[in-house]
């Protein structure tokens, strides 16, 4: 077996010598040979496979069949010259087997297909109602539900097939006979079902418009109101999240893949069950505006829009969160150097707090040991969303003026808020006392509870800001439109935003990183603010950001050609580019503030459509041969990505230190894409000193070409011909470039977008 693990010489864990000829053939154990099972079920299912210890060794193409289906109904009803009535109904389902499993995390799992299910049907009802002819009400009631549910696929997800055995420390979840979760460093690793999602939603909205003509005033006014519902599992890791890990193992052989063999685990992880949240939200509206013709040539619009933004709750306030401001430093739990936390010190729950003012008694069902003794030790009365909804007001104006019939020039302003997106809080079903979570270190999987404590007495976490704010945005454009004669339309404009209040999520309980520097032997998580939690990544929303463009456009409409073309230079700025952003350095936003993932400095985007002579003159062999061919495209050009440099340290990957000299380098190659020379990991001791976004990736050009023609066959009967080629010219368009600095591959090129593609068509019509 020496082959399978390279050149490492594995270590008997008991005696700490050499094991010989790396032979363990005779120490794999059960649940050893369970994950062997696990990769041999996805070599037999592989296109291609190569048993060898090299990356990309397999290549995985399984079918995934999809089945749709939509059925309408619309009404159509004018009950007299006043009133009319529109309805609709919608009803669609549809079913995907995904053989690498929904909202996996290792994206490597043709052992637990999902089968995703989405039934769903809606409903409109409106009615126009035109009091005077001065006057129309719009009054609308719309209602939708969808429900998806996403369960394992088949039976390669069941625990038996594979021979798992060891004992599970708790019972819970609808799939806890499900394999486990499970990385090895080195490795692809592989999942269970645990990330199965059940979440139908409901949504509606009533809703009403009045306009109302004025002179040469428009004035619009209205109202919606919105309620939300949707119930969603929290999909933590209940059949078991196992590590297999060599570093800080005093159990292991010295490799990974050998110790997964052996059952030897650096970390094991479980939840007690998959709690459910029955998440909510009401939402009224309403706005005002006046749209105002001045004069023939200018018009102004005025308008401002209220919004009462509620948070995301749930019915059973089945929920905690982590809050900074009630975390007591005199309870705090203590920690060996080891980072293990000590027995019986300190309250392991500092800092959570529980949803409302407890779960209702009608609701006490839905929510297991709502009555028991560990809610009773964390206290109640955070917001029910952990964060106060808000009376909000943005304001908008626009105007047009057109000084010629020719020209037109335009501008506009406005507040825009926004909602956060409801996975914000689904996660917080996942935190004590709605959940348990127990870690067990360096042990064996037939002695799971033999090994250590967890690190963290609650491991990682998720939280939101008790301050949370709604994100907003200011925009505002001015644009100059001309016609010019041959059918060409042009515009240039100037377009603009500053966004504020955007979310972020970083670690609060990052280490002290002098501490940690100054203290090699002792654990990271001695040194963090927060004791007794490993990570806790909360929301934030103090992030802003910043976009300025000028785009340029022009088109072409008439005539046998037909074609556009924009092109925009831009600069998008921020210290956050998502929602889920976790920063280092997370106090110090300006230290994170530079472009953004999505900048894209330059963008050119063409389109044509040329439609050749019928030659109608001609006898029939050249008309319907030679004459009628359409030719048309799509160009689009592109500069990089703005990408950052970082670095493995003892505290994980974190931005690389600018070591001097230049950081690009003239003509680049992807064996040489810029200067590897001019960056170093950052030192333990401090955050590293180079920017954000310095290294900007390769561009892309795509040029997409199509030729079609239709063959008039009969009268009943046409036949179309067409030709697809995407990437025509077969531009090698470059992707995945590595900026981690011990990375072998480090400043590097390793991957490639898609090559010339053709295809080619026949479609009869009769």
């Amino acid at each position: 077996m020496n082959g399978l693990f390279g050149s490492t010489t594995l270590l008997d864990p008991t005696t700490r010598t050499p094991i010989p000829g790396n032979n363990i053939s005779s120490r794999i154990t059960p649940d050893g040979r369970a994950i062997a099972n696990v990769y041999r079920l996805m070599a037999s299912q592989a296109q291609s496979f190569t048993d060898a210890a090299v990356s990309n060794n397999i290549t995985l193409a399984p079918d995934n069949p999809f089945d749709y289906r939509e059925d309408i109904v619309r009404l159509d009803y004018t009950i007299n010259e006043k009133n009319t009535v529109y309805g609709r109904w919608i009803h669609d389902q549809n079913q995907l087997v995904d053989p690498f499993g929904t909202f996996s995390a290792s994206g490597n799992l043709p052992t637990t297909p999902t089968l995703r299910m989405r039934p769903g049907q809606s409903f409109l009802i409106a009615e126009t109602w035109l009091p005077t002819p001065h006057i129309v009400n719009e009054a609308r009631a719309n209602a939708s539900w969808a429900s998806q549910h996403i369960p394992p696929y088949g039976d390669t997800w069941l625990r038996s097939k594979y021979g798992f055995q060891f004992n599970q420390l708790y019972s819970g979840g609808q799939y806890d006979n499900g394999i486990p979760q499970v990385s090895i460093t080195g490795y692809a690793g592989f999942e269970g079902p645990h990330f199965a999602l059940m979440s139908p939603s409901t949504d509606i909205q009533f809703s009403d418009t009045v306009s109302v003509t004025a002179g040469n005033h428009l004035i619009k006014a209205g109202a919606v109101f919105i309620r939300d519902r949707v119930d969603q599992n929290g999909r933590p890791a209940y059949p078991g999240n196992i590590v297999f890990n060599s570093a800080s193992n005093p159990l292991s052989t010295g490799n990974a893949l050998a110790d997964a063999l052996l059952g030897n685990f650096k970390s094991y992880t479980e939840a007690s069950a998959d709690p459910v949240g029955f998440f909510r939200f009401s939402q009224p509206e309403a706005f005002i505006q006046d749209s105002w013709k001045v004069t023939p040539h200018l018009s102004l619009e005025f308008g401002v829009r209220y919004q009462y933004l509620q948070p995301m709750y749930t019915v059973a306030n089945n929920m905690s969160n982590f809050d900074q401001t009630r975390y007591n430093p005199a309870q705090a739990v203590r920690l060996t150097n080891a980072g293990i936390v000590v027995p019986g010190s300190g309250n392991p729950y500092n800092g959570l707090i529980r949803a409302g003012d407890g779960v209702p008694a009608d609701q006490q069902g839905r929510v297991p040991g709502s009555t028991g003794p560990l809610f009773q030790q964390i206290p109640a009365g955070a917001p029910r969303g952990f964060y106060q909804p808000a009376h909000l007001f943005g304001p908008r104006f626009g105007f047009a003026y057109s000084p010629d019939s020719k020209t037109a020039i335009r501008g506009g302003y406005g507040i825009f808020y926004n909602r956060p997106e409801v996975n914000l809080i689904f996660s917080q079903v996942n935190v004590p006392p709605i959940l348990q979570v127990t870690e067990y270190d360096n042990a064996n999987l037939g002695n799971i509870t033999g090994g250590s404590a967890a690190s963290g007495a609650l491991g990682s976490i998720s939280a939101l800001n008790p301050n949370l704010q709604n994100t907003y945005t200011q925009q505002y454009s001015f644009s100059i439109q001309r016609e010019f004669q041959g059918g060409i339309l042009a515009e240039l404009s100037y377009v603009g935003n500053l966004a504020r209040h955007l979310l972020r999520q970083p670690n609060i309980n990052y280490p002290d990183l002098t501490r940690v520097a100054a203290n090699p032997s002792v654990s990271q998580n001695v040194f963090v603010p927060y004791s007794g939690y490993s990570t806790i990544q909360q929301y934030q929303s103090d992030s802003t950001s910043n976009y300025n463009a000028l785009q340029a456009y022009a088109s072409k409409r008439v005539g046998a050609v037909v074609a556009t073309a924009s092109y925009t230079w831009s600069k998008a700025l921020g210290d956050a580019s998502g929602n889920g952003d976790n920063l280092e350095n997370w106090q110090d936003r300006h230290f994170n503030y530079g472009p953004t993932s999505f900048d894209r400095r330059h963008i050119f985007t063409g389109t044509f459509v040329w439609q050749l002579p019928a030659l109608r003159q001609h006898t029939g062999i050249i008309r319907n041969t030679v004459g009628g061919w359409q030719f048309s495209g799509v160009i689009r050009a592109q500069t990089g990505a703005y990408l950052t440099v970082t670095g493995n340290t003892a505290t994980g990957t974190r931005r690389a230190d600018w070591i001097g000299g230049p950081i690009t380098v003239d003509n680049p190659t992807p064996s040489l894409w810029f200067n590897k020379a001019a960056f170093a990991a950052a030192p333990t001791n401090r955050f590293g000193n180079s920017g954000t976004g310095i290294i900007e990736g390769p561009g892309l050009q795509t040029y997409d070409l199509s030729l079609a023609k239709h063959f008039a066959i009969t009268e009943r009967f046409d036949l179309k011909f067409q030709g697809d080629f995407f990437n025509a010219p077969n531009v090698t368009n470059y992707n995945t470039l590595n900026t981690v600095t011990s990375n072998s591959s480090f400043g590097t090129i390793s991957s490639a977008y898609p090559p010339r593609n053709i295809q080619l068509s026949l479609k009869l019509a009769f």
